[in-house]
């Protein structure tokens, strides 16, 4: 009972640790991603329909101050706007984003907006243009100080290192820790699994074994003792066939000269027989 609940509590401290792994990635990612699309827009990103931006003037001082990073939700209609939204708008008088206050609107006979007038917060005087609805971006949801502290920190290599390259090398290791882990945990529980607890076994099963035991150690003495015995028959063959062929070798030598013998004899004979005539 108690090693199935700290299994169970293995199991729900690894999901846990996987999952607040995984939430830093992708935390550090989206992070990373965000400010890499601000740097190469132009202090200008869009996720999910929020424009995100940098302040960069004091020109809304008191409510949005520069170095913070700001949250827009883009304006799907701008006849749905009305005084006292912030907005973010494309300046008339210059390829640059600027986000004021709407103090005044103006609008056609059919009540769709002609113009909005804009002001910042820490200005004296109202702007003095009179803004395009088209040039509308976004409205202003909220600001972020820490996301704007976090950039100019990373402004610097020091800290680059420290919240991306440091936090992923701890992803990183964790990851391939928990992998580790669990192999050298899998390969144990195999090795448990495998071993049998002399413990555990009966003193009739324990007699069972030694008795098949035995009986495997006999049938493979036996066995060994079988093929002994036939390397041993197959070489006492090998010689008696060997000798065999020598005596036949010696055997049919011996006719051999017998028959060049009688020839010989044959042929002296015959000699003899003609010298007597």
């Amino acid at each position: 009972m108690k090693n199935n609940e700290q299994s169970k509590a293995k199991k729900i401290y690894n999901v846990a640790s996987t999952v607040v792994v995984a939430l830093i990635f992708v935390f550090m990612i989206v992070v990373v991603a965000v400010m890499l699309i601000q740097k190469n827009n132009g202090g200008e990103s869009k996720i999910f329909g929020y424009y995100m931006y940098d302040v960069l003037t004091d020109s809304m001082s008191g409510t949005i101050e520069p170095g913070d990073v700001i949250m827009c939700k883009a304006v799907e209609d701008v006849n749905e706007l009305k005084e006292g939204d912030i907005i973010t708008f494309k300046a008339p008088n210059g390829n640059y984003n600027e986000t004021h206050r709407i103090i005044g609107i103006a609008r056609n006979e059919d009540g769709s907006v002609k113009y909005f007038k804009t002001k910042g917060d820490n200005a004296k005087e109202a702007d003095s243009w009179e803004l395009n609805p088209e040039n509308v971006k976004a409205k202003y949801v909220k600001k972020s100080v820490f996301i704007g502290g976090l950039r100019r920190f990373m402004k610097h290599w020091y800290g680059y290192v420290v919240v991306v390259v440091i936090p992923l090398c701890v992803v990183f290791a964790l990851i391939i820790a928990g992998f580790v882990k669990d192999k050298v945990a899998l390969e144990s529980e195999k090795e448990k699994n495998k071993a049998i607890s002399i413990s555990d076994i009966s003193d009739e099963d324990k007699k069972k074994l030694l008795a098949n035991y035995l009986s495997e150690t006999e049938n493979v003495e036996k066995t060994a003792e079988k093929e002994e015995n036939g390397e041993a028959n197959r070489a006492e063959n090998e010689d008696n066939r060997a000798e065999n062929r020598v005596e036949n070798r010696t055997e049919n030598g011996e006719k051999r000269e017998e028959k060049r013998e009688e020839k010989s004899e044959e042929k002296s004979n015959k000699n003899d027989d003609l010298t007597e005539n």
